[in-house]
C-alpha cells in the first residue's frame, strides 16, 4: 500500500524534469514550436530543483520495532511528543543534516570540531516493565558517552 511517508519529492521532480526536457527538446529539434519550448523551459528547472532536493535529502531512520499484541495495546500510552518523533524520523526530510537536529542543537549535542550532529541509527518501540517506551539509538564518533550523560543532567 502506498504511503506518503515513503514519497520522495526529489525523485518525482527529477523524473518529471527529465521527461519534460527530453520530450520537449526532441520535439523542438524536429519542428520548433512554442509549446515544445515551454515544455523545455518548465522541464529544466524541475530537473535542477529535483537534483538540489536529492542532495539535501535525509532518509528515514530504520524502525526496528518488533510488532506484538501487547505493544499494540500499549501504544495508547504514547505521548504526543513520542508520536511526533516517530512521524518525523520515519519520513524523508529535506534541508536537515540529522534527524531531530533542532533538539540536538538545544541540548548542545554537536561536534566541537565541525558542528555535525549525532546520527539517528534506529528507533524502536518496546515495552519496559509493561509500559510503552520509544528507544532512539544515536551514533557519533565525535561525541563521547560522558558528554551525553553530562548534557542529560544539565537539562
Amino acid at each position: 500500500m502506498f504511503s506518503l511517508r515513503e514519497f520522495r519529492l526529489a525523485v518525482l521532480l527529477l523524473a518529471l524534469g527529465s521527461v519534460f526536457s527530453l520530450v520537449g527538446g526532441s520535439y523542438y529539434l524536429k519542428t520548433p514550436a512554442v509549446w515544445s519550448a515551454i515544455v523545455v523551459i518548465i522541464g529544466v528547472p524541475l530537473f535542477v530543483v529535483g537534483l538540489a532536493l536529492q542532495g539535501a535529502e535525509l532518509k528515514p531512520a530504520p524502525n526496528t520495532t518488533e510488532e506484538s499484541p501487547e505493544l499494540e495495546k500499549a501504544r495508547s500510552q504514547a505521548t504526543e511528543t513520542q508520536i511526533q518523533i516517530i512521524k518525523d524520523t520515519t519520513r524523508y526530510q529535506y534541508g536537515l543534516t540529522a534527524h531531530l537536529e533542532p533538539a540536538l542543537e538545544k541540548l548542545g549535542l554537536e561536534s566541537e570540531e565541525d558542528g555535525t550532529h549525532p546520527k539517528l541509527l534506529n528507533l524502536k518501540e518496546t515495552l519496559i516493565d509493561g509500559a510503552y517506551a520509544l528507544l532512539l539509538t544515536f551514533g557519533s564518533l565525535d561525541i563521547t558517552y560522558e558528554t551525553w550523560k553530562e548534557k542529560g543532567r544539565q537539562k
